[in-house]
């Protein structure tokens, strides 16, 4: 075997393992999404602030594109998404909502705040995903035509709308109502 030969040999047993964690790693976005669509709908049904569901719907509009894109990004380098893993991610999304489901999302309430909060985790997460894409895009030319800089960026602004709700409900669930009333007449 020529030295050419040997060094792709070597490359692509290198190669193999990592791709495999990529992978799981993309499949964990994926089930992530899979969470963050459940309590997009939950908070954007429960809000009574119609800028907010409105905010809520598109958000969640690009996050299935996001998914999409995720699963195109997978068949790009020959890997289907797994229907094991998209399972396990969907069942833990959903004992993950529990607690909050539990507690109410509703207006005011501790649960809507800690909702959103658990969301703006979830889309900062996106945009490290985005990031890391970004950086090992190079070893991958399938992925070329991808802006994931772009990508970022947009994870950057959706995770500061979120977080601007987020304070909104910190405001209404973690000071008592009396503390604001006294607020309000300057005491």
């Amino acid at each position: 075997m020529n030295a050419s030969k040997l060094e792709n040999r070597r490359l692509t047993t290198l190669i193999l393992p990592m791709d495999q964690e990529l992978e799981r790693y993309l499949n964990d976005h994926l089930a992530g999404s899979s969470g963050a669509l459940l309590l997009i709908d939950e908070i954007a049904e429960k809000s009574d602030n119609p800028d907010a569901k409105e905010f809520f719907r598109e958000l969640k509009g690009k996050v299935e594109e996001d998914r999409t894109l995720l699963g195109e990004l997978q068949k790009a380098i020959d890997k289907e998404p797994s229907a094991v893993l998209k399972a396990a991610g969907s069942i833990a999304a959903r004992v993950g909502g529990l607690k909050l489901m539990w507690e109410g999302i509703k207006p005011g309430s501790l649960g809507m705040f800690e909702a959103l909060e658990m969301l703006t985790l979830g889309v900062q997460g996106k945009r490290l995903l985005w990031l890391v894409m970004q950086e090992i895009q190079p070893l991958f030319p399938e992925w070329n035509h991808y802006d994931f800089a772009d990508l970022e960026l947009e994870a950057i602004r959706q995770r500061d709308g979120v977080e601007a709700w987020r304070i909104e409900a910190a405001k209404e669930s973690l000071i008592s109502e009396e503390r604001r009333a006294a607020a309000r007449l300057g005491k």
